[in-house]
C-alpha cells in the first residue's frame, strides 16, 4: 500500500496554494504528519485509512493555510493510487464537510469516502 510522505504533502500545498491562492508556511509544522500516518497505518482497510487521514490532516492544522485543500487533495490521491476512489461527486458538499469535520466520527467520514453518503448535521 502506498502512503504519502511529508514531501509530497508539501508538493500537494504549494499546488494548492499556487492554483487557489493563500499564504504559504507553516503553522504546526511537519513532524504532526508523523504521527497522523502512524495512525493511518495502524487502520485496517483503505476507506478507514483514508477518513482517518483526512481529518487528522484538517484537524492537525500542518499549514498556515490551505490545510483543507491539500488535505482533500492528499486523500484524493492516496484512494486512487491505492485502488479505489472518492465516491462523492459534488465537489461544495465534499468542501462544506471538511468544513466542519471536527463534528464528524470516523465512520461518517469513511461512509462519505466510500459510499458518497454526505451526513447531514441538525
Amino acid at each position: 500500500m502506498w502512503y504519502p510522505d511529508k514531501d509530497f504533502v508539501v508538493w500537494v500545498h504549494d499546488v494548492m496554494l499556487e492554483r487557489f491562492g493563500g499564504f504559504p508556511g507553516f503553522e504546526r509544522g511537519l513532524d504532526c504528519f508523523d504521527v497522523i500516518l502512524a495512525k493511518v497505518k495502524a487502520m485496517r482497510g483503505l476507506y478507514r485509512k483514508a477518513a482517518v487521514l483526512l481529518r487528522e490532516m484538517v484537524l492537525s492544522r500542518i499549514f498556515t493555510d490551505g490545510n483543507h485543500r491539500t488535505a482533500y487533495e492528499v486523500t484524493k490521491t492516496f484512494l486512487e493510487v491505492n485502488g479505489g476512489n472518492m465516491k462523492v461527486t459534488d465537489l461544495r458538499e465534499v468542501i462544506t464537510f471538511i468544513k466542519g469535520i471536527m463534528y464528524y466520527s470516523i465512520d461518517e467520514i469513511e461512509a462519505l469516502l466510500k459510499y458518497g453518503e454526505v451526513p447531514k448535521r441538525p
